[in-house]
């Protein structure tokens, strides 16, 4: 019996911790991602035509640690996929888990693309054989930036909304979050297949929707987790 109990115990430790993973994975990709999009938000609010290699030396410092931030980011948000998609165990359906897992993937190789992009702008403009007009008259930094936009203010973000909708459903048929949140997931998913290309700021609306269900996950994970200590010490009072 007690080799039984022990077993239980070990089960439900393992279940405690497997949302905080996912909460504290979320949190991290969340803080990252929001500092990466803040860093480089001149690249957004400036027309790409207009920069010019004053502007890139000029950022070249900033650059560099986005640089260094993006692929903890993406292991992060990749890390938040996994033990998510950990919880629905026996109870997921294979066609949204599928897609659900599908658009992370893609969604963490656009946002490495984007990375490689911005960091592709810097060593270009760092070498000595290009002439101070010939990589901006020739228009390959323009491409570039205009590239980066697209690439992070219109595909990356529909993919998110494939995400959060695959999400969203498989929350709603497992009933592992509430009704209120599946439907704000819902809401964004949309926005974002509609309109992610037309809403500048669009960009940190999706780390803030894992931040909150990191947090959201968090506060419940530690509700789950008092509530089972007082269970155990009420069995062995008893």
């Amino acid at each position: 019996m007690q080799d039984h109990d022990g077993e239980l115990d070990v089960l439900t430790r393992r279940e405690l911790r497997s949302p905080r993973a996912a909460a504290i994975a979320g949190i991290v990709y969340s803080l990252l991602t929001f500092t990466a999009m803040i860093l480089t938000h001149n690249t957004a609010s400036v027309q790409p035509q207009e920069v010019t290699r004053e502007n890139i030396d000029r950022w070249a410092g900033t650059f560099s640690l986005v640089l260094t931030l993006v692929p903890f980011a993406g292991i992060a948000f990749l890390w938040f996929t996994g033990v998510i998609r950990d919880r629905l165990r026996e109870r997921e359906d294979r066609f949204f888990a599928t897609i659900f897992f599908g658009s992370g993937i893609i969604y963490v190789l656009l946002l490495f693309l984007w990375g490689a992009i911005l960091g592709t702008i810097l060593r270009l403009t760092s070498m000595e054989q290009f002439g101070e007009d010939v990589l901006f008259s020739n228009g390959v930094v323009t491409y570039a930036l205009i590239l980066m936009n697209e690439i992070n203010g219109n595909f990356a973000l529909r993919m998110a909304g494939v995400y959060m909708s695959a999400v969203g459903t498989l929350w709603g048929r497992t009933e592992l979050m509430p009704r209120w949140l599946i439907l704000l997931t819902y809401l964004l998913a949309l926005g974002f297949l509609i309109a992610a290309d037309r809403i500048r700021e669009a960009r940190f609306i999706f780390p803030a929707w894992v931040l909150m269900i990191s947090i959201y996950i968090l506060i419940l994970n530690y509700g789950i987790a008092d509530r089972h200590k007082k269970g155990q010490e009420v069995e062995k009072t008893g």
